[in-house]
């Protein structure tokens, strides 16, 4: 769908400077993933390679998971509030940014939540984000 395209893309849009952790080969890999029809949900969250929430979107409905724990289900005609639903999972359990995602979910956190993020976090890479999404909108 074009939901799933989009959060896809969203990486590539507001991208951060570092490399991915290995055995990730798309930034995006690390916010979402969609389960191939033989593809075990358990299996798949032992194997990533990295801590922070996922979006797993199944046939018929939508996971997200923290580490190889899954926290929530949602239905998948509700998909276009995943990445919101990520975000509050940040929130909520105080995680970290992964650095391969610091500038897009700091670019949500401002432009989408209208919340404030603290002057050390503001690197370079969010500020050109930043300025080129202010540019696109006509900021």
């Amino acid at each position: 769908t074009r939901c799933i395209a989009m959060m896809k893309a969203l990486p590539e849009m507001f991208p951060s400077p570092v490399a991915l952790p290995k055995k990730l080969d798309h930034a995006s890999e690390a916010m979402v993933h969609v389960l191939e029809p033989t593809e075990n949900p358990k299996t798949y969250l032992q194997r990533r390679p990295i801590f922070s929430p996922v979006l797993i979107i199944c046939d018929s409905n939508c996971m997200l998971a923290i580490g190889s724990t899954p926290v929530t289900t949602f239905p998948k005609e509700n998909i276009d509030t995943g990445v919101l639903y990520l975000l509050a999972y940040y929130y909520t359990f105080h995680l970290t940014y992964p650095k391969c995602l610091a500038t897009l979910l700091s670019i949500l956190q401002t432009e989408v939540l209208q919340d404030a993020i603290h002057d050390r976090d503001a690197t370079s890479s969010y500020k050109k984000a930043l300025s080129a999404w202010k540019k696109f909108i006509g900021e």
